[in-house]
């Protein structure tokens, strides 16, 4: 009969796995905290708040609004002057820009 040979230890003791759930714990908690999407909700706020105005083309005391004259040229040949009405949103971090056709 063959005796079997022991090898070198082949799986984890029960305070190695403990030490390792720690480590990694305190490695994904760490990351959560020095996330630089701190300011993400109000940002997403902002943004929401702003794509509604759009949308529904009511805008408030922050948006820029001038008419302007668009000249389009169409197959080389005719040349169109359109008016248009550009709203504008500008601050620290956003630009945003509208043409919209007078009704």
């Amino acid at each position: 009969m063959k005796k079997l040979v022991k090898s070198g230890k082949n799986s984890f003791t029960l305070l190695e796995t403990l030490v390792s759930v720690f480590i990694l714990s305190i490695i994904i908690v760490g990351f959560s905290k020095a996330s630089f999407y701190d300011n993400f909700d109000e940002e997403y706020i902002i943004l929401n708040k702003l794509e509604n105005m759009f949308n529904i083309s009511s805008y408030d005391s922050s948006f820029s609004t001038k008419n302007i004259q668009l000249t389009i040229t169409l197959d080389d040949i005719e040349i169109k002057n359109i008016s248009v009405k550009k709203i504008e949103y500008e601050d620290e971090n956003l630009r945003l820009l509208k043409y919209e056709l007078p009704k």
